[in-house]
Formats: C-alpha cells, structure tokens, sequence
C-alpha cells in the first residue's frame, strides 16, 4: 500500500511540474509574439510602457535616436528647436540606432510615444520606414503619453503616414489595466 502511496504522489507531482512547464513555454512564446517598441525623452512614456508591458507579458525595447534629444531640442515654443523643426518638415527623419527584434516572430507591436505638436515624434516615423517591410501584416497599437493632447491627432497621421501597414486605434496613457486590457481586445 505505501508503494501505492508512493507512486500515486510522485505521478501527481510530475504532472504538476509538467504543467508549470508547459505554462511557462507559453507565456514565453507569446512574450516573443508581442513586444513594446517605446521612445521617451523624459521617461513618462517609459513608466506608460511598462504599463502595457505589465498587462501583455511583452518584452520592451527603448527606441533610441543617434542623436539624443536635449532640454532645448524639445523646446516647442522655440521655432527654431529640432522637435519644431521636425513637425514642420515631416520629411525630416533622424537616425535611431538600430533594435534588436526578430520581426519574424512577432504579431503585435506595442509603439509607445510622447505627444510633440499633436503628433508622434519624427523618431517614430522613421522606426516605421526602417522596419516598415518587415512589419507589414503586423498589428500596431500605438500609444502615448501627453498632459492633454488626445491620441486622436497622432493616430490620423500614423494612418495617413503608413497606410499600408495595420494601425488600430491608439490609447493615451496612464491607464487602468482595465481600460489598457480592453483597447488592446477591440
């Protein structure tokens, strides 16, 4: 009868570790099928990032201009400061260094940025004409982070930007989990 006991235990402990494995392998497969691509210049779109992050289990990658942005760079009521410079000339695209994702691997991107002039930054645009080929059939939720410009400006230009790729809806952040869930579900 101990032998009993005994076998019968050992054979429910190995098909509960087998199941935490196979748990495991799945959420690190879908941590590979989604990832958060983010900019930030002051680190608010890094904490909305690991927002997104906490929710999807996805990986985050910071992207990073060659040239970073400084306090003046940035200075919007200055006409003559790069991010005014960039809204006004929408050909303009700075150097990113390059990121270090297997797009073959990925369905989702999670593309997160401060809002400039209404808009994303030109250091987003020039992400989506970098990866643009390899991030065709993907789906791209973008979000943002901005004391009060709406997401709704920048998801018109993304749209109008990169018509050939799938764009949804964005979400400015912060957000509750909840609402973070169901923007990503519709």
């Amino acid at each position: 009868m101990n032998i009993f006991k005994y076998i019968l235990v050992m054979t429910v402990a190995i098909a509960i570790s087998c199941g935490s494995v196979v748990q495991a392998q799945t959420k690190n497969d879908s941590n590979m099928k989604t990832v958060v691509v983010y900019f930030t210049h002051s680190g608010n779109t890094e904490l909305a990032a690991k927002q997104v992050a906490e929710v999807t289990g996805a990986r985050m990658i910071r992207l990073l201009p060659e040239q970073p942005y400084s306090s003046e760079d940035v200075d919007w009521v200055n006409e003559q400061s790069r991010c005014t410079q960039e809204h006004l000339n929408q050909s303009l695209r700075p150097a990113i260094k390059p990121v270090n994702i297997d797009f073959a691997m990925v369905d989702t991107l999670f593309i997160g940025f401060p809002i400039w002039w209404h808009e994303e930054p030109a250091v987003i645009r020039t992400f989506l004409d970098n990866y643009s080929e390899q991030l065709k059939g993907k789906v791209i939720l973008p979000f943002c982070t901005s004391y009060e410009s709406p997401m709704s400006e920048a998801d018109a230009t993304l749209k109008k930007g990169f018509p050939h790729l799938k764009i949804r809806k964005g979400l400015r952040l912060p957000a509750k989990s909840e609402e973070i869930k169901k923007w990503i579900e519709q």
